[in-house]
């Protein structure tokens, strides 16, 4: 497959989907994006969720109609009704369709569709599919392309998680939770990396595996995969894909590589890249999308210089403010894999002390990997873990974020501490940090909020 400017979109809704859609579960980051794709291309679309947010205000600003909690009444007016996969079959909305005949999908068959629909281009992986993913928007702009897009997180350049472009391209992260990614038809894809994670839905690492296979071997077009990843070089091995990386053998080596507090640079088959952002990890998913866009034909030189232009996406490694000496980063972070990178990035810096908050995500991740959340820390100077983000499973006796903490005392030489509430943090770090410490916020809940809620009181303080 190779990529052009194609003539732009007629923006009219798909005929395989109704003209009148609603979404339950639109504040999450992946349902709000495909509401702004539905509706970029013509649909008429609502949404609701279960409480108030940013993510409704900002779709209700678009014109998409949103509302919080429940309003079964509604749905007479839906031709469809897609549930993100957190929204459980008991839902009053979901019935209320069902019961009047209305179609109700899952996000999976909805991907399916667009898919089909749109010429689609990928990254997968345990970690940096985001970031790939929004690289790849950068790159492709770069390169004289407006591909349309669907990203798990706002690209901070753009202000949007999401886009209808001129171009017959439509880029997207290919997320293995639930199995999603299975039901997607794609023309090329990027694999960062395969780590056990969402062993709840797979069962086994071996499962896990098996499923990428499957994806990559499902791809009509070029499929690169990073060579540093044990896991990823298994999947490359079994599918005789091209790799990329910092490996020996990698088909598309980094070379010249340079790690800033600010930047990575590095070299790729005789082009120069510099991608604004910290970490060995955006070096690696870097190079992964310019062997890509090479892969599909692409101006390699405008590819790099469009992501010499990112700036990042919300939620990785993202400043929320510097006050009194002290810097407060946010970070997505809720894998040992990714926490560790995420920390590394920040020892680049010359800050007194490197303070890793975390809220834990999941019970059934906890209890699989607490042990290796604890080696995750062992850059961080004082790590503070609070408790479990349950995200929807119920509570498991005996699991708490202490089981991290007491891996993180066992494992490291870092200053741990326990502190169960979430609610408690803003207090604990306002009283503990000072002049040149970095305070890093990581995790997938609510702990998102808490570089916010330190920064005010540090100003009051």
């Amino acid at each position: 497959m190779r990529l052009s400017a194609s003539p732009p979109h007629s923006c009219l809704p798909m005929a395989e989907l109704a003209d009148r859609i609603h979404i339950v579960g639109v504040g999450g980051s992946g349902m709000s994006a495909l509401a702004k794709l539905l509706s970029g291309l013509g649909h008429r679309v609502s949404g609701s969720d279960i409480r108030p947010s940013i993510a409704l205000e900002r779709l209700s600003d678009l014109g998409i109609k949103t509302w919080a909690g429940s309003s079964p009444d509604a749905m007479a007016d839906a031709g469809l009704v897609v549930a993100s996969s957190a929204i459980p079959d008991s839902d009053p909305e979901l019935r209320a369709a069902t019961a009047a005949g209305i179609a109700v999908w899952d996000r999976p068959r909805l991907l399916e569709v667009l898919t089909s629909r749109m010429p689609a281009v990928s990254a997968t992986g345990t970690h940096g599919k985001t970031t790939s993913s929004a690289l790849l928007v950068a790159a492709a702009r770069g390169a004289g392309l407006e591909p349309s897009f669907v990203v798990g997180g706002e690209l901070i350049g753009l202000g949007t998680n999401a886009a209808v472009g001129t171009d017959d391209l439509f880029i997207l992260e290919a997320d293995e939770a639930f199995g999603t990614f299975l039901s997607l038809h794609l023309r090329a894809l990027m694999v960062t990396n395969v780590e056990a994670d969402h062993l709840d839905h797979y069962g086994s690492t071996d499962a896990l595996e098996d499923a990428f296979v499957e994806v990559v071997r499902n791809v009509d077009g070029p499929v690169v995969i990073c060579a540093d990843d044990p896991g990823a070089r298994r999947v490359a091995q079994r599918t005789d894909r091209p790799t990329y990386g910092l490996s020996d053998d990698a088909r598309w080596r980094i070379a010249d590589l340079g790690l800033a507090s600010d930047a990575v640079r590095f070299s790729l088959m005789h082009t120069t890249v510099t991608v604004p952002r910290p970490g060995l990890h955006i070096a690696r998913n870097a190079a992964g999308v310019l062997a890509l866009a090479a892969e599909l034909g692409l101006d390699i030189e405008g590819a790099a210089a469009g992501m010499e232009q990112f700036r990042g996406v919300r939620r990785r490694f993202e400043l929320r403010g510097r006050v009194a000496g002290v810097t407060v980063i946010d970070d997505y972070a809720h894998h040992p894999t990714e926490i560790a990178a995420t920390i590394e990035a920040a020892t680049r810096g010359e800050w007194r002390r490197v303070w890793a908050v975390f809220q834990p995500h999941r019970y059934s991740r906890t209890k699989e990997l607490h042990r290796e959340f604890g080696a995750a820390f062992s850059a961080a100077d004082e790590v503070v873990v609070t408790d479990i983000y349950a995200a929807g499973e119920t509570p498991v006796p005996g699991v708490t974020g202490e089981l991290v903490a007491d891996a993180a005392r066992a494992r490291t030489s870092s200053h741990v501490t326990y502190v169960p509430h979430r609610a408690d943090l803003g207090d604990f770090l306002a009283q503990n940090v000072r002049p040149g410490d970095l305070v890093l916020t990581l995790g997938a809940g609510d702990i998102t909020l808490l570089g916010s809620e330190l920064v005010r009181l540090l100003e009051e303080r």
